[in-house]
């Protein structure tokens, strides 16, 4: 250790031009010494002292010279040398100084820890987020500063780094010394000295409160907006329903009453009149149109087989309108036959039946639909299937796709899941939705719903 700092001080205090002087030095020495030795050995009166520095004879100059050089190249090599290692201490000098700005300025709280869970070294960041000093974390061991679960356990960072991992990354609450808990994203890094060996590790505490609290608020948000929506949509049923039995009942009354009147006046007519009996004709015929129209407008509105017969019956009816309408081959298959299930649960899952059919129709060009309706013991399945010409992934997940926003919907109110994706053999759409069935028999479809 002395040796180094020894070596340190020197190339630190000492010019490189000075090695090249004290070569340039020794040289001249070294020629003295050689001259003064010769004339001491060599003592001729002809020659003095002065005379050997002067002038020495050729095998002599040689040695003398030979010498020099030697001393000369020595101290311009050294010269290089020692620059080069000033210029090296002087990067690794830069490099300490931006390793430890950029570890104590770091955003996030940084702590070293050797392998016997002894604090080495922690940021700014650190301390602010632990609210500790220096002095506070002195002679502590890690998890006395900033403790979480996985501490003292296997799953502890010292732990499984030592058994081989390489980073890890985790989330965990750490709680301060004055037992605040801190949400925090946890990366642990392996530390180790110039020779390999692990020495510890560094954990980098990334604070992640205000996005803890961001994202409560957001999914508090989401509940809100979802009870409104079932809200809603509960509304909106008890409207169609109660809109559907006043044109069926009221305009269905009125209705059947001016039939009766048109045929009492045909009656009274008997052959009389031929213009005012091919009119009535004519108003007969407007009026069985205008029956068919309010049934339609009724059933659309609220189907009375939902109510009566079921959810299987439903989709069925649905289906053969659309088989009546376009022509499409529609097979379907109910396992168990009948499946009926509370008000709720029926009408959402015929309204997301009804939009796929709707999304077939308008945009598949479909010639034929496979529909595969499965209660299990513990799920309610559907699954519609077609031979269209398919949807892309940015038509999934466009945003202005309200209908498939919509069915997404009614599917997340049952706590269910829908899916949609291209066909994998063949081409066409499938239309997967799949809901737990003690949810539906629960029917915790709203909170304001009557079941």
């Amino acid at each position: 250790m002395t040796k180094k700092k020894d070596m340190s001080f020197f190339f630190r205090f000492c010019s490189p031009q000075c090695l090249t002087l004290i070569g340039i030095f020794l040289g001249m020495l070294s020629w003295i010494v050689e001259s003064f030795m010769h004339s001491q050995i060599f003592y001729d009166k002809q020659l003095k002292f002065i005379d050997h520095i002067l002038y020495p004879n050729i095998h002599e100059l040689w040695m003398r010279l030979t010498i020099v050089t030697l001393f000369v190249c020595f101290g311009v090599y050294a010269q290089r040398i020692v620059k080069a290692l000033q210029q090296a201490e002087m990067e690794i000098h830069q490099v300490n100084r931006e390793l430890s700005q950029i570890f104590d300025t770091a955003a996030d709280g940084m702590r070293v820890i050797d392998k016997n869970f002894n604090t080495l070294r922690v940021n700014t960041t650190f301390l602010q987020l632990a609210k500790v000093s220096y002095q506070g974390i002195e002679g502590l061991k890690c998890y006395e500063v900033f403790k979480g679960a996985s501490c003292n356990t296997e799953l502890c960072p010292m732990v499984r780094i030592q058994h081989g991992a390489e980073r890890i990354e985790y989330d965990a609450i750490k709680i301060r010394r004055d037992g605040r808990e801190i949400p925090c994203i946890v990366t642990a890094t392996p530390f180790h000295d110039s020779n390999g060996e692990l020495i510890g590790i560094v954990e980098n505490f990334k604070d992640i409160s205000d996005r803890k609290k961001i994202e409560e608020e957001l999914q508090s948000s989401h509940e809100q907006l979802r009870k409104i929506t079932s809200h809603l949509e509960v509304a909106r049923e008890q409207e169609r329903r109660a809109m559907a039995r006043e044109i069926h009942d009221e305009l269905g009354q009125s209705l059947t009453s001016l039939k009766m009147d048109i045929h009492w006046l045909r009656r009274q007519l008997s052959g009389k009149e031929p213009k005012i009996k091919e009119k009535i004709s004519d108003m007969d015929k407007q009026l069985d149109h205008t029956v068919h129209t309010v049934q339609r407008l009724s059933a659309e509105l609220r189907p009375c087989l939902l109510d009566d017969l079921g959810l299987s019956a439903a989709i069925e009816w649905q289906a053969n309108k659309v088989h009546d309408r376009l022509g499409i081959s529609i097979d379907i298959v109910s396992i168990p036959e009948d499946i009926t299930l509370n008000e709720p649960c029926n009408i959402t899952l015929f309204r997301i039946f009804q939009e796929a059919l709707t999304n077939i129709a308008r945009h598949s060009g479909a010639s034929q639909v496979e529909i595969l309706l499965l209660q299990k013991r513990d799920r309610i399945t559907l699954n519609v299937k077609d031979n269209g010409r398919g949807i892309t992934e940015a038509q999934i997940n466009d945003p202005n796709s309200l209908g498939l926003i919509g069915m997404r919907e009614r599917a997340g109110l049952l706590n269910g899941a829908m899916a949609i994706e291209q066909n994998q053999k063949g081409p066409g759409t499938t239309v997967f939705l799949s809901i737990p069935y003690q949810q539906v028999e629960g029917c915790e479809y709203a909170e304001n719903s009557d079941c």
